[in-house]
């Protein structure tokens, strides 16, 4: 059996398969086929051989990163860009401005590459982005939390919604995808009143209980503002009257409407799995400590900097003088970094004796010896406009 692998010929590259019969095909007419070699030229093979260096560049810094949760969500994370973009990849192989979208991707990777290596050298910005994304704060695992607390008209276009924030509410697609159950609007010239009263359920879906209870606790404890802009209503304030002192249209009161719905979603703050959110606190805290990985260096000779200008023509600062703005990371350090992820994560509890949903934040929970949860009733909640 012939192993798959490239050769050089002629023409380009040349991708040989496993001879076996596992591999033919029968057509119409019951003739057995087999598939055809697929042909690359010297570009397309570098850039493969790029791609796949990339990725477990990638892949090795992530083993570094100093918390354990973070490591095991970006080795995921990284992994199944790449085989979502390999598929996309050979889906377009005959299309030859996809190439331009290919290298956007890649030094998106090559991004990403050093933001790792920041990371693991102890800078601060960079290790609090890593870690505001593992933990759902920023980016794609905050719309993964969000969809449990969304209704089910929009929760399968959630995704399209928290990325355009505001002009997602305008998009017609998000329209189509809303069910025709709603009441149709108020057949009057202006219905600004009617939905700065709360009746606005003919423009978008009513919040659901736990996500109420989740935007009054954010308002009556603002979290830090660090990822989100704060929260200050629950309810549109449009104005009855455009700029000629004449009865908003009806059309751009349904756009206001949606354009206040989306803004919403946008500076919600999702709540993490209780375990998470435990796990979370006890780093924060200090109850429970995380075993840093040394990193492996290769063993190579130091060079001065006059014998890098000698060699290579300048000098690597980083390699030369270390990274200036890293900071060793310590228990100490990484308490401080984990308490700043922690103040914005809160966590929900519905208790079923009470009848009410128990909102805590991560910064009640470090700011006092005993968590004080927001306690917000489920029928109160529906109510309020």
């Amino acid at each position: 059996m012939q192993r798959r692998g490239w050769s050089a010929t002629q023409n380009g590259w040349r991708c040989s398969r496993y001879s076996t019969e596992a591999h033919t095909t029968l057509r119409d007419d019951g003739v057995k086929t087999r598939p055809q070699a697929i042909w690359k030229s010297p570009l397309h093979h570098e850039r493969d051989i790029s791609a796949r260096h990339l990725l477990r560049s990638l892949l090795r810094e992530s083993t570094y990163l100093p918390d354990s949760h973070a490591r095991t969500w970006t080795h995921q994370h990284i992994l199944s860009r790449f085989r979502k973009y390999t598929f996309k990849v050979w889906e377009h192989r005959d299309d030859p401005a996809y190439e331009t979208h290919i290298r956007e991707r890649l030094g998106d990777g090559r991004h990403s590459l050093g933001l790792l290596r920041r990371a693991n050298e102890g800078e601060r910005k960079p290790l609090l982005k890593v870690l505001l994304m593992a933990y759902g704060r920023v980016g794609k695992r905050r719309w993964e939390l969000m969809v449990p607390l969304m209704p089910k008209a929009i929760s399968s276009d959630l995704k399209t919604a928290l990325k355009a924030g505001v002009e997602a509410a305008t998009d017609p697609k998000t329209d189509a995808a809303l069910p025709n159950t709603h009441p149709k609007p108020p057949q009057q010239k202006s219905a600004t009143p009617q939905v700065n009263a709360g009746q606005r359920t003919a423009y978008v879906p009513e919040f659901t209980p736990q996500l109420r209870a989740l935007l009054e606790s954010q308002i009556k404890i603002p979290p830090p503002h660090l990822t989100r802009p704060p929260l200050r209503r629950l309810t549109p304030k449009i104005s009855p009257q455009n700029s000629w002192l004449r009865p908003l249209h009806p059309s751009r009161v349904k756009n206001q409407t949606k354009n206040w719905y989306a803004d919403t979603l946008s500076k919600v703050h999702a709540p993490l799995p209780l375990h998470e959110w435990q796990r979370l606190r006890d780093l924060a805290s200090g109850a429970q400590t995380e075993r840093m990985r040394p990193r492996r260096t290769a063993v190579v000779e130091e060079r001065s900097a006059l014998e890098m200008v000698v060699m290579y023509g300048k000098v690597g600062e980083r390699k030369v003088f270390g990274n200036r703005e890293g900071h060793a990371i310590t228990k100490r350090f990484m308490r401080r970094i984990w308490g700043v992820v922690f103040g914005q994560c809160p966590v929900m509890e519905w208790s079923g004796d009470t009848g009410r949903w128990k909102v805590t934040w991560g910064q009640q929970a470090l700011g006092s010896d005993h968590a004080l949860p927001t306690v917000v009733d489920k029928e109160a909640a529906t109510n309020v406009g």
